[in-house]
């Protein structure tokens, strides 16, 4: 049996853990192969290995003739894209200002980077991908679904030996995750060894033939994708099994915390542009005490700028109508007096945090909103943020560092992070990427808990109509009106 690839009594140390003791694994050429597994299972340290920015304890990875790893192995993962925007940011000085002229890194130029100057196929395959539209847009200003189809067309221009897709469908609305579907399947059919990582067994396409069934660092399983699937290790994947049920803290100041008489929040014909892109034109939106909205809409709506707005993050806010908690925008309270009444999740957060926290100084640091923890905490704020850690299963990782978690775990600390300071309105842009189906069920619960036993209201962004937790009162979706304006309407 010919082979691309095989390990051989591989195990991996890392941060005093151990993965995959003694690993045999072979990937015959005829085989397409998926890495499967909750959150914290080792898929993205098994990648580390085969793309040679991780070694092995002990053991031998071997490609077959002609493969080398730093040079023909593809990878699309949220680490890379991290990568990729940090090193954009380094050369931002506009910070978003509405005079601003620079886009930073535009599409483009990314895709080119990785495909010589054959502009050709370059919009070839922006088309495929749905992008060809934000060609000229810099990366700072795409949404996550549209980074993640961006990263997937910068590989397939590379014409990668092997591409691994870790996964490929987390943040992409519903008619790019068809899109993708079908280009996977034309991959899978092809000459590239594609290795799919991920942590749902229904994103595992029918043309995937093998299966590596993962748990915390563990082979459970490996061989043909039938029997594989048929595990049955394989429920608490899907979420049966429940935490325990585990009071929420109390809040550090409940005085603090009284709900207004009036709207919470009140925006009235907000627009906000980039560059030629009118992402929000003419939106109103107004959260009442007592109610718990969701926002709805495909990639690139604006449901991230709106959110972006509210918090104080976008300074387009200032100078148009929005009120919150009665305040004018503009009118006299700080950035940071704003922030005080938010706790909030977003894959911007996520991407913008530093890694060299530990989990701890993570989850404190949403006392004071730094990115990174620069103040002691007292012992009443500490016994808070390891309550949350507790009630979010990261009890025993508070002492390690942030960057050693795996997507979902750092997910997970972030949403303690949110939650440590009680906050009046908690705003979730998209809380459940990256988490398994135990955690999203975890999460979930927990947000209808936060809803029902505490005086916080939620604002919750989401495209996936499966990942809505029970409290939603109100549901908001952006529409086109008959002028192809995206107008943001009530949903049914």
């Amino acid at each position: 049996m010919a082979a691309w690839l095989r390990l051989s009594r591989v195990c991996l140390r890392l941060q005093g853990r151990m993965f995959f003791r003694d690993l045999d694994w072979t990937l015959a050429t005829d085989q397409q192969w998926a890495v499967l597994g909750a959150n914290g299972a080792g898929k993205t340290a098994l990648v580390q290995l085969l793309a040679g920015s991780l070694r092995p304890s002990s053991g031998r990875i071997e490609f077959s003739a002609g493969i080398e790893p730093a040079r023909d192995i593809g990878w699309v993962s949220f680490e890379r894209q991290k990568a990729l925007c940090d090193l954009d940011a380094q050369h931002d000085i506009s910070e978003f200002l509405e005079t601003a002229v620079d886009a930073g890194t535009t599409v483009r130029a990314l895709l080119g980077a990785g495909a010589g100057d054959d502009t050709t196929e370059i919009d070839h395959v922006a088309g495929r991908l749905g992008i060809a539209a934000l060609m000229e847009r810099g990366i700072r200003f795409l949404s996550s679904g549209e980074m993640r189809r961006t990263l997937i067309a910068r590989e397939l221009l590379r014409k990668p030996a092997v591409l691994v897709l870790d996964n490929p469908f987390e943040g992409v609305d519903a008619g790019a995750r068809t899109m993708l579907r079908t280009l996977l399947a034309e991959l899978l059919a092809g000459p590239t060894h594609v290795l799919l990582l991920t942590r749902r067994p229904q994103d595992i396409p029918g043309a995937i033939t093998h299966v590596l069934l993962l748990d915390h660092g563990v082979v459970l399983a490996s061989g043909p994708r039938a029997r594989v699937l048929r595990h049955p290790q394989l429920r608490h994947l899907s979420g049966d099994h429940a935490p325990a049920a585990t009071a929420l803290p109390a809040p550090l100041d409940p005085a603090a915390h009284a709900r207004p008489a009036g709207p919470l929040l009140e925006l009235t014909d907000v627009h906000a542009r980039f560059g030629d892109n009118e992402v929000l034109d003419g939106i109103s939106l107004r959260l009442d005490p007592g109610e718990h909205l969701s926002i709805a809409g495909p990639n690139g709506c604006g449901k991230s700028t709106l959110l972006a707005l509210i918090a104080g993050d976008n300074p387009r806010a200032y100078g148009q109508q929005v009120r919150v908690f009665g305040c004018l925008c503009g009118s006299g309270e700080s950035v940071w007096e704003i922030k005080q009444r938010f706790g909030i999740v977003s894959n911007q957060l996520h991407l913008s945090y530093p890694r060299r926290s530990s989990v701890f100084e993570v989850v404190a640091s949403g006392f004071f909103d730094t990115l990174g923890l620069y103040q002691s905490c007292g012992p009443l704020q500490t016994q808070t943020a390891r309550q949350w850690l507790a009630l979010l299963g990261l009890a025993t990782r508070a002492d390690e560092r942030f960057d050693t978690l795996s997507f979902g775990e750092q997910r997970l600390a972030l949403i303690a992070r949110a939650m440590v300071k009680s906050p009046p309105i908690l705003m979730l842009d998209e809380p459940c990427s990256g988490l398994d189906q135990a955690n999203r069920r975890r999460v979930l619960e927990l947000i209808d808990r936060i809803a029902t036993g505490s005086t916080t209201q939620i604002l919750y962004v989401s495209h996936e109509a499966d990942e809505l937790p029970m409290c939603i009162s109100r549901r908001l979706e952006f529409r086109r009106d008959a002028r192809g304006r995206l107008r943001l309407e009530t949903s049914r």
